[in-house]
Formats: structure tokens, C-alpha cells, sequence
């Protein structure tokens, strides 16, 4: 799935919800790239995202958008070809406590911290999400840091 000049991306849970979200103020950023990623305009790939994060979006959407909403959303990633759902082993897991016990001084999620050592685990750089953590964590964001319209 990757190619020449193309660059692995992990999709946060901030980017699926404002996906699914109309009234997300990060809505028609999160159209626009999804799109622009499907297309080939911006060249990520492979995409990845992980069962945590479904599981935070399932919940999240759950209790912003009701049930059928929030199904609607987890079941199109499942059944996206172009994702990746990575599963969380149990090495990942206890990295991600670790490192969730070191930044000690920031209000990070455990799920962001799992999401972190993923992407690590892969050499992924580059994370669609709209969440600052990240920067925090050492990943470009996407599409903020890379000039993308509305990013």
C-alpha cells in the first residue's frame, strides 16, 4: 500500500469524531483530508489506527451522537481496506504505562500514550489528529503542521 514518496500516518480518534461529527469545528478539515488521502492528492500511507482508538471513538461518539451514529462510524473503519486496526499486545501496553508514568508533569491520555508507542513501534511519524498532545509526544501533526487548508 505505501509508494514512492509515500508517508505511514496514524488516524487519532480526534480525526475519525470530526469525521462523523457535522458540527465538530474540525468537520470539513477532517472531510477535506480524508478525502485528499483517498484520492492520492496527499500521499499517506499506509493509514493505521489501533482498537483503542476505536474503543475511545465508540464511546465518545456514543454520548455525542447516539448509538446508531457511533456503530455507523466504528463499523466503516472496520470495514475500511485502506486502514490498518492494530491490536494492543500486552508489550505495548505496559510501554504505555510507562511512558504514561513519565510525563507525569502533562495531562495526557493513556490512549494517546498507547497510540504514541504504536507509532513508534512502526517509525510512524506523522499522526492525522487534532490534538497537541502529540506535538508533545514528538509527532508532526497532521494537518496543522504540514500547511494543509484549514489544518
Amino acid at each position: 500500500m505505501s509508494g514512492a514518496g509515500a508517508t505511514p500516518i496514524f488516524v487519532d480518534t480526534g480525526a475519525f469524531y470530526a469525521r462523523a461529527d457535522k458540527d465538530d469545528e474540525n468537520h470539513q478539515t477532517a472531510i477535506r483530508l480524508f478525502d485528499s488521502i483517498r484520492s492520492g492528492e496527499v500521499t499517506y500511507r499506509p493509514l493505521f489506527t489501533s482498537q483503542f482508538v476505536l474503543s475511545e471513538l465508540a464511546t465518545l461518539a456514543l454520548y455525542k451522537l447516539g448509538h446508531s451514529d457511533a456503530t455507523r462510524a466504528v463499523n466503516a473503519i472496520r470495514a475500511s481496506k485502506s486502514l490498518n486496526v492494530i491490536p494492543v499486545g500486552e508489550a505495548t501496553f505496559e510501554a504505555a504505562a510507562e511512558q504514561f508514568e513519565e510525563y507525569d508533569d502533562q495531562q495526557i491520555s493513556f490512549v494517546d500514550h498507547t497510540t504514541s508507542v504504536l507509532a513508534d513501534e512502526r517509525d510512524i511519524e506523522h499522526m492525522f489528529a487534532f490534538d497537541s498532545d502529540f506535538r508533545t509526544l514528538g509527532f508532526t501533526l497532521v494537518p496543522e503542521d504540514i500547511g494543509f487548508p484549514g489544518g
